[in-house]
């Protein structure tokens, strides 16, 4: 239907869910805590009873919702990235053949591997926490706390070389992160720093309603799975991020949260055939594929088909 907006026609499927709910639903959850969770684990793991070597050259840091300030009210997780700067990863596909000569005379291979950090971090974490508060999955190390659950992810830095020269001035890479996971031993590379800057620029263009729409969302999909519309399968929050970065600045540049959100919907479904054309938020990976970083397009299709139905029918 149409609906008339700041003196002008829109389109949209104008049956909003009241702006008072969706406005609670921006609201961001808990800061103060994940903060003290990050500083604890940081603790733990460069104090003189650490099992890490060179423990000095720690980066840790909070990643995901926390970090990203997209944290719903009753979230709980936290992610805490543990990366080590001792040593590094990278790709040099980029460089030519005379920049790989000096980048194989720079550097030599490192002899504390990440499989040597992460025994290291997890034998540091069970010391400190107790063996039972302490899981190993398939891409973090769970520790449960009183009131929450971190989840710990050791890593080495991931450096992407765009250039390399004799000079520290002459040498240009993009910096993520490389793990492994714990069953499939599949590589993992993603660049959370990256995706915070970018998310913070976006946010600032858009008048600071980008982060409350992600937070609307994601309140939306907790819904959709109280429901079981649809399975945790189906999508993330990080996911659920990454998918609304591609969405244009101007969807965002307006105060009412109802209108906003219609907008946002009817840009997905204009647009769902697109999805070849949408990044992460990093801007450094597609975000369908089959990488253990990227989306499921049919997944991401299920999850706005319930979000419309969800949408249409409060």
């Amino acid at each position: 239907m149409w609906y008339i907006y700041n003196n002008k026609e829109v389109w949209g499927i104008f049956m909003p869910i009241p702006t008072e709910i969706l406005d609670s639903w921006s609201k961001q959850g808990a800061t103060k805590t994940p903060k003290i969770l990050r500083e604890k684990i940081e603790k733990v793991l460069t104090d003189d009873r650490s099992k890490i070597k060179r423990k000095n050259l720690l980066d840790i840091y909070l990643q995901g919702s926390y970090r990203n300030n997209t944290n719903i009210l009753g979230s709980s997780d936290v992610d805490i990235v543990v990366q080590s700067k001792a040593t590094f990863f990278s790709n040099i596909s980029q460089l030519d053949t005379y920049e790989r000569e000096i980048y194989n005379k720079t550097f030599d291979d490192a002899t504390y591997t990440w499989r040597y950090f992460k025994n290291d971090v997890i034998e540091t974490l069970q010391n400190a926490f107790g063996s039972s508060n302490v899981k190993i999955g398939n891409k973090s190390i769970k520790v449960i706390t009183e009131n929450y659950e971190a989840d710990v992810i050791p890593c080495f830095e991931y450096r992407k070389y765009v250039s390399f020269g004799n000079n520290e001035v002459d040498r240009e890479y993009i910096s993520g992160i490389k793990f492994y996971t714990t069953n499939e031993n599949n590589i993992v590379i993603n660049y959370p720093k990256k995706h915070y800057t970018f998310g913070v620029d976006k946010n600032k263009r858009v008048n600071n309603n980008y982060k409350p729409t992600v937070r609307i969302f994601k309140n939306i999909k907790k819904r959709l799975l109280e429901q079981q519309k649809i399975t945790k399968k189906v999508t993330s929050s990080y996911f659920i991020e990454n998918l609304l970065y591609n969405i244009p600045d101007q969807y965002f540049n307006i105060d009412n949260s109802s209108i906003r959100i219609t907008n946002i919907l009817n840009w997905l479904n204009n647009n769902i055939d697109s999805f070849s054309t949408f990044v992460c938020q990093n801007k450094q990976i597609n975000l369908f594929g089959s990488a253990q970083e990227q989306w499921n397009e049919e997944d991401a299709r299920e999850f706005i088909f319930e979000v419309n139905k969800f949408w249409s029918k409060w």
